[in-house]
């Protein structure tokens, strides 16, 4: 068993299981359409620069919630350049085919 600190919340957790607390967040996150631009950012900069503290697939799946599209692998080597893209308008869901929720 491996243990590591949540960068977030500061308390310790087991890596296989993850932060208890960014597990509970994200059980029931805001939605990034009622957040203000200032707001979606600030989380995604957390999600981006913190050390991961839960599973991939759900870490993954937020930040693609935070972005309004669907995120690149690639595009997480370098988190300055995607927070940049993040400050532009956001994408309609409606009109992009690809785009499921």
């Amino acid at each position: 068993m491996r243990e590591a600190e949540c960068d977030i919340h500061l308390v310790p957790f087991e890596e296989a299981k993850g932060c208890r607390y960014c597990l509970r967040f994200l059980e029931a996150p805001p939605d990034p359409n009622l957040m203000t631009p200032a707001m979606r950012l600030e989380e995604l900069e957390q999600w981006l620069t913190a050390r991961p503290s839960v599973p991939e697939h759900l870490l993954y799946a937020r930040i693609e919630q935070l972005l309004g599209r669907r995120l690149s692998i690639h595009e997480l080597d370098d988190p300055d350049l995607l927070l940049r893209r993040a400050q532009r308008p956001r994408r309609d869901p409606a009109s992009d085919y690809w785009f499921d929720p």
